[in-house]
């Protein structure tokens, strides 16, 4: 699924999103990701720095999802995607470059790859769950 332009901005303008994912129990887990990246249309980048249960629930089952909102807006959107994890190879080398742009000299552990595949408003409002 094509990621909107209005869900990149807001993506791109929060500090911390909210990442979940769940072992193949469908026990859930969350963590607060700083490091990340929106590399194309279809596809968001989640720098590892200390992730343990996020990277063993990946290995189990591949299905994630991504919250983030702003407050004085009101906006806030919910991203449901298929996860892959990298720790060398052409995707780990982009999150790499992108972590070095913004503070050189650290490196990710790995890199979470995510294929957008849905997407949700979760504001308050009429519209809130609608599916984009």
């Amino acid at each position: 699924m094509k990621i909107p332009d209005e869900v990149k901005k807001l993506f791109n303008e929060e500090t911390i999103i909210a990442f979940a994912t769940a072992d193949k129990e469908g026990d859930p887990n969350v963590v607060p990701i700083y490091w990340k990246t929106i590399v194309n249309d279809e596809t968001i980048l989640l720098l590892d720095n200390f992730m343990k249960q996020t990277k063993q629930n990946i290995q189990e089952n591949r299905k994630v999802c991504v919250s983030f909102w702003n407050m004085d807006s009101g906006k806030a959107y919910k991203i449901k995607g298929t996860a892959a994890y990298h720790s060398e190879g052409a995707i780990y080398d982009k999150g790499k470059e992108f972590m070095h742009s913004k503070k050189p000299g650290q490196t990710p552990r790995g890199i979470v790859e995510i294929r957008v595949e849905e997407i949700y408003t979760i504001g308050s409002g009429p519209d809130a769950g609608k599916k984009l």
